[in-house]
């Protein structure tokens, strides 16, 4: 829980930046290509080889990849604008994030729990810290654009950070229950989603900034450094 709190805490700090400027600013996309590089390099070269050493590659590929799908489809029906969003907007919005918040709190606690977790263990918080600083930012400034009430869009932005320590709460009384219901397959299950949602936040980073060099060198080095530090763990 105290992970899941420190990073509550960060996306909280964002929410009170993001919330407080009084237009539109680029939150660094260099800070947030490196947490979406070791996102994505934990979940394909930490977290997917433990799911096929629990089952096979085919079930490890293939349960990942939906669960980065599934949440690629969610977020798509947010439909992102460039300009300001109308209140229509915002509460799709807040409610994807909220699903994200969830599993960030979620996969700390999971991973934590996991003693072949390793290295990962350290390395996911630092991912996701990095993740939820810009995420933060974006919601608070968003909100209060959205919102008319300054004291609703804060408690808005808010509430929607602090479902990572709900799903850090929740994990394990859920994960005991789905252990003894389902044995392995259960941890598979957990562990595919944590990869596709860390697959997902990874690649959402970096697309949207494909054309920028510099975000993609951050990027594409982060990720070749979770990759070295798996390769020498082996």
């Amino acid at each position: 829980m105290a992970i899941a709190s420190l990073l509550t805490l960060l996306a909280l700090a964002g929410v009170i930046a993001g919330w407080s400027v009084g237009e539109k600013r680029r939150f660094s996309a260099h800070l947030s290509a490196a947490g979406g590089g070791l996102l994505l390099g934990l979940a394909l070269f930490w977290i997917i080889p433990e799911i096929a050493h629990e089952s096979d590659w085919m079930v490890a590929v293939l349960s990942s990849a939906t669960g980065c799908l599934a949440l690629a489809l969610l977020d798509r029906r947010v439909q992102h604008h460039e300009g300001e969003p109308g209140e229509q907007l915002i509460w799709p919005v807040l409610g994807a994030t909220a699903v994200h918040s969830f599993l960030d709190g979620w996969s700390v606690r999971a991973l934590g729990g996991e003693p072949a977790a390793g290295a990962a263990v350290v390395a996911v918080p630092i991912g996701l810290a990095f993740h939820k600083l810009p995420e933060g930012f974006a919601i608070g400034w968003i909100t209060r654009r959205s919102l008319g009430s300054r004291p609703r869009a804060f408690v808005a932005g808010a509430a929607v950070e602090l479902f990572t320590m709900v799903g850090a709460f929740v994990e394990p009384t859920v994960s005991y229950s789905g252990t003894q219901r389902f044995g392995s397959w259960w941890t598979i299950a957990v562990l595919a989603i944590i990869a596709g949602s860390f697959s997902f936040l990874g690649l959402h980073t970096v697309l949207p900034e494909r054309r920028n060099a510099g975000v993609l060198v951050v990027f594409f080095g982060t990720l070749a450094a979770a990759g070295g530090v798996a390769a020498v763990r082996l």
